[in-house]
């Protein structure tokens, strides 16, 4: 009988040490994981950021272009703002999720036109789609853009970001301004 309890002691050790090794390989994996995963929505939000500053950026040279005395200047600032855009895109290739890709994407897309007109005062691409002026269709892809990466950093309702258009959410009072009431390079 004494050899019986041996064996169970020994095989209980085993199963004791098997249990606890499946614990903490399982727990070890998922720190991994949530590491990695934290180490890629830091780069996610790092380079989101600065491709909504470059857009940001273009969008303010473009509408200030004809005021500029200085054009040159101006069109240097705006070829800055533009590659930084190119380049925080292409990174979000690399990390952003097919919406925040396409959405990316779609910002430099509208963000040209917006170049353009302010450089040579004409939309590059009226009369192919909606109505809007280039303001406002960068205005609704950067609202998606927003919305995407949001999305992906499992933000509490990612959907809810205030569109640059809904000023009377902003601040309680003003009502917003119709496309032919906005100004065009404020």
């Amino acid at each position: 009988m004494e050899w019986l309890a041996a064996v169970l002691s020994f095989v209980g050790g085993l199963i004791a040490a098997a249990l606890g090794a499946y614990a903490v390989t399982k727990t070890n994996k998922q720190l991994m994981a949530a590491d990695i995963r934290a180490r890629w929505d830091a780069a996610l939000f790092e380079h989101s950021e600065a491709f909504a500053a470059s857009t940001r950026a273009l969008r303010h040279h473009a509408e200030r272009f004809d005021r500029s005395e200085d054009k040159e200047e101006r069109r240097e600032a705006l070829d800055e703002a533009h590659q930084g855009m190119r380049l925080a895109c292409e990174q979000l290739r690399l990390l952003g999720s097919p919406r925040v890709q396409i959405a990316a994407r779609t910002v430099i897309h509208h963000a040209y036109a917006v170049r353009v007109q302010g450089e040579e005062g004409r939309d590059p691409r009226a009369g192919k789609g909606p109505s809007k002026p280039p303001i406002g269709r960068l205005n609704d892809a950067l609202q998606e853009f927003y919305r995407a990466v949001r999305e992906q950093l499992r933000a509490d309702d990612p959907e809810a970001v205030i569109h640059d258009d809904d000023l009377d959410v902003i601040e309680h009072g003003l009502q917003p301004l119709t496309w032919s009431n906005r100004s065009q390079s404020a």
